[in-house]
């Protein structure tokens, strides 16, 4: 069928032949020639495109930027209850170990002169003895201590977070075998 029209119509023919040359560049002037629209696409990127990416980087940074900070803010609050955890189990140790409560004041930090202590616990935790009970036939002195955690993200503004108590016991002496506590 192309021959067939090739032959009726003889310009066709010609016209085909110089669009052929036409689209082959020559030696000489490749190297001068702008480069088509679809060369020219081929080597960059798009406006819509380099936004895109843009866009998406700029997310992922926000992202990482509100973990990071977010993360901090735990780190801060964990440190901040495993040392009121640690000076509320230091006061019940003391305690166990026949203490009376005004004596445990007295060999605990103050909350006033260490500024650590200040910014993690809220108030002074509260050693309050609660009597005797007995656990398997031995009869024992309870106490509860109570600490409040500072939840505050303002080191000069305190806010009280969670509350830890704990259960403690140590054997109940005869009287006669302890020296009575000042």
């Amino acid at each position: 069928m192309k021959n067939t029209r090739l032959q009726t119509f003889p310009w066709f023919a010609k016209v085909g032949h110089c669009l052929q040359w036409l689209g082959k560049p020559s030696q000489k002037t490749a190297s001068h020639r702008k480069p088509s629209p679809a060369l020219r696409r081929a080597r960059g990127y798009t406006l819509i495109e380099v936004l895109a990416a843009a866009s998406i980087i700029s997310i992922g940074t926000t992202a990482m930027v509100s973990l990071s900070a977010t993360l901090m803010l735990q780190e801060e609050m964990a440190s901040r209850v495993s040392i009121t955890r640690n000076y509320q189990e230091n006061t019940v140790r003391l305690w166990q170990l026949g203490l009376s409560t005004v004596q445990i004041t007295a060999l605990m930090p103050s909350l006033t002169q260490n500024a650590l202590l200040q910014q993690a616990i809220y108030t002074n935790p509260v050693l309050v003895e609660s009597g005797l009970t007995t656990v398997n036939g031995v009869v024992m002195e309870t106490a509860l201590c109570t600490a409040v955690v500072n939840s505050s993200q303002n080191p000069t503004v305190k806010s009280a977070g969670a509350s830890f108590t704990i259960t403690a016991y140590r054997p109940h002496l005869v009287t006669d075998l302890r020296t009575p506590p000042p």
